[in-house]
């Protein structure tokens, strides 16, 4: 549980340093009139606001100095100097492995935002269904007026109903995934790093639950692995060769996290050599360098040349509804900041109090 931190009260506007475009220069709803709301719009406080490149360190730094907070997602020991007079570092965003821990100030609180566990799991639920109905190979080859897909001309199709879902990390994600898959009458089992009550895991629908020891356990079970935990230390390389090699071999896997925690040659060479029935990627181990960058991969192999793989550019949580949520807490934070009353969710292994 994060603790309870009290900054504050000000009696003067707060000074925010935001790692983005103005919001003047952001788009609008493609299908409403108007802007949809900023980050902006939710700040009920006095602020000054000021704003620098995502791309351009230089102006990043020379913004910190007298700032009350910064709001970004990279924070590194080049800018720990700069950061003088610096009280928070606020997240429009769940992960927080860009920021470097020995970075932090002392006396420096980081707070982050989640909300985007709907669209997270909308994108699991689809990448499943895409998968295992074989839904692009079906497309591709009626294009070209192959039939062959037809269910007059090919055994039966398999469904989701039924068949065991197994979710790697109980955080908001993992939770939204397993309310969804229930709605499919699917089996659930699930690991966490935290304990799970029976209780808990009784309202989650979950046949069984366990802790990380039990992780190969739900690997030889599950039809459909969907990871879900945070990029930490201990989870970097958590899915290896042998966890993988307990898969069934008509299994497949699912990852809206992050790329390093799953073996980046373990699973190319899985899905090559057929030995699980596929993968859906939306994050992975290389991205570009700018946005100038347009030769960076996203693996060192050619996932891209496999069939059984589906390729996302890290788009599972990238909703409209996601961006204003996550305004709506980071918002709330600079509210509370300001006011002297309890920060929300507080980081506590980057906190530094």
């Amino acid at each position: 549980m994060p603790r309870s931190v009290v900054l504050g009260p000000f009696d003067r506007p707060l000074r925010i340093l935001r790692v983005a475009r103005p919001p003047e220069s952001h788009g609008r709803l493609p299908d409403e009139p108007g802007k949809f709301k900023q980050l902006e719009d939710f700040v009920e406080v006095p602020v000054d606001w000021s704003y620098a490149d995502p791309d351009d360190e230089d102006a990043i730094i020379a913004g910190l100095p007298g700032c009350d907070v910064y709001l970004g997602a990279i924070f590194k020991q080049k800018m720990t100097a700069a950061a003088v007079g610096l009280k928070m570092i606020a997240l429009h965003a769940a992960g927080y492995e860009k920021i470097d821990p020995e970075s932090v100030p002392e006396g420096v609180v980081v707070v982050n935002a989640y909300e985007h566990e709907a669209p997270i799991a909308e994108w699991v639920m689809m990448a499943a269904e895409v998968l295992d109905h074989e839904v692009i190979e079906a497309d591709h080859r009626l294009r070209k007026n192959d039939w062959g897909m037809w269910i007059f001309r090919r055994p039966p199709y398999r469904e989701l109903m039924g068949r065991t879902m197994g979710v790697v990390g109980l955080g908001h994600i993992g939770r939204r995934v397993l309310k969804l898959a229930r709605a499919y009458d699917m089996r659930l089992i699930a690991v966490s790093r935290t304990a799970l009550s029976a209780q808990d895991a009784d309202e989650l629908g979950l046949a069984w639950a366990g802790g990380d020891s039990e992780l190969d356990r739900l690997m030889a079970d599950a039809d459909f692995v969907v990871v879900s935990t945070p990029l930490l230390p201990s989870t970097t390389g958590l899915i290896g060769e042998r966890q993988i090699g307990r898969m069934k071999p008509d299994a497949y896997i699912i990852n809206p996290s992050r790329g390093p925690i799953i073996d980046e040659t373990a699973l190319y060479t899985a899905l090559k050599g057929g030995k699980i029935g596929g993968a859906a990627l939306d994050v992975w181990w290389q991205y570009p360098d700018g946005p100038d960058d347009h030769t960076t991969t996203p693996s060192k192999y050619p996932f891209h040349e496999l069939d059984n793989v589906l390729m996302t550019p890290h788009i599972s949580g990238g909703t409209y509804g996601t961006s204003e949520r996550r305004s709506k807490v980071v918002a709330e934070n600079i509210n509370r900041l300001y006011r002297g009353e309890p920060l929300i969710n507080v980081v506590d292994e980057l906190t530094r109090l």
